[in-house]
């Protein structure tokens, strides 16, 4: 059971870094040939997400204020939607690779 498990987990995991890797390259290349950024040089995920549902992005916000923090929202989420999409997406994918990658090389015995 633990084996079919981790196996499981791994592949979510790899399929998660895969969808970031795709998205990271999709804002790439709209940075690259789209509109031109509001914000500067990279279009930044809080733009994106606005312009693709900006819906979805309101509600995220009332539900985190209510009921998760306010102080959650303001300094931390609002702070990574500022980032360049590229990068936090990039770093999603990295961090979701990573991950079964480093689990993978640590439990080989030596």
């Amino acid at each position: 059971m633990h084996f079919y498990w981790t196996i499981t987990v791994r592949l979510l995991l790899i399929l998660l870094s895969g969808t970031f890797a795709l998205a990271a390259l999709g804002a790439g290349l709209y940075d690259l040939f789209g509109d031109p950024a509001r914000s500067g040089l990279f279009h930044t995920g809080g733009e994106i997400w606005f312009s693709l549902s900006p819906d979805s992005l309101n509600l995220m916000q009332a539900v985190t204020q209510r009921y998760v923090s306010p102080e959650l929202w303001d300094p931390t989420i609002v702070a990574v939607l500022k980032l360049p999409a590229v990068l936090s997406l990039g770093l999603l994918a990295a961090l979701f690779g990573a991950y079964p990658i480093l689990r993978a090389l640590s439990s080989r015995p030596s």
